[in-house]
């Protein structure tokens, strides 16, 4: 489900300047509720925040497409590796530290303890209780597992950020898989 990748303030990484200037991406970001799922039937909104030096994000998902009640929750961090820009985006590199899933309804947990279900942990999901799913696939996102870098692109315009892959795809494990263009989904900035 999820996934989330910001940029820092890295200007002084591997020795270059000793006075980093601010990054266009270091602060909160949040998308509005989109529709997901068959038929658009639930929504998403998912936060991103950046810091100088690490990335978190938390994605909620919906029972229905107004996101009028939550269901389960994904929560990511990273920590920054490498930065640097690229014409017009900035690329990213970050290595995971923890993905972790909540489950927030009932109905949902029900589903999410029968066989073949819950990201094949083969039962104990408990409402309100994280689970560690780095590595696993939670259908159907295959999450990778934690200390896996990610190559990610990012682009900023004014007060609108997007991310080339996150948090739809988690296969840009190496450089030739970093994004080319920017994804579908759009983030707001609604703090600093």
């Amino acid at each position: 489900m999820l996934s989330l990748w910001l940029l820092p303030l890295l200007a002084g990484v591997a020795g270059q300047s000793a006075h980093p200037a601010p990054s266009p991406i270091v602060g909160t970001w949040k998308t509005g509720c989109m529709p997901i799922g068959r038929n658009g039937r639930h929504g998403l909104i998912t936060t991103l925040t950046a810091t100088p030096m690490t990335l978190s994000a938390v994605s909620q998902v919906y029972a229905h497409s107004n996101c009028d009640t939550p269901t389960i929750r994904t929560t990511f961090r990273a920590r920054i590796a490498k930065t640097g820009a690229n014409g017009a985006a900035i690329d990213l590199d970050h290595v995971v530290d923890a993905i972790e899933m909540t489950v927030d309804a009932p109905d949902v947990i029900a589903v999410y303890n029968q066989p073949g279900s819950g990201c094949g942990f083969g039962g104990g999901w408990q409402q309100g209780q994280p689970r560690a799913v780095d590595g696993r696939t939670c259908a159907p996102f295959p999450f990778p597992v934690r200390g896996t870098r990610l190559f990610e692109r990012v682009w900023v315009e004014g007060t609108t950020l997007r991310l080339g892959s996150f948090p739809i795809v988690w296969a840009n494990t190496s450089p030739e898989r970093r994004p080319t263009n920017p994804g579908g989904m759009i983030f707001e900035r609604v703090g600093s």
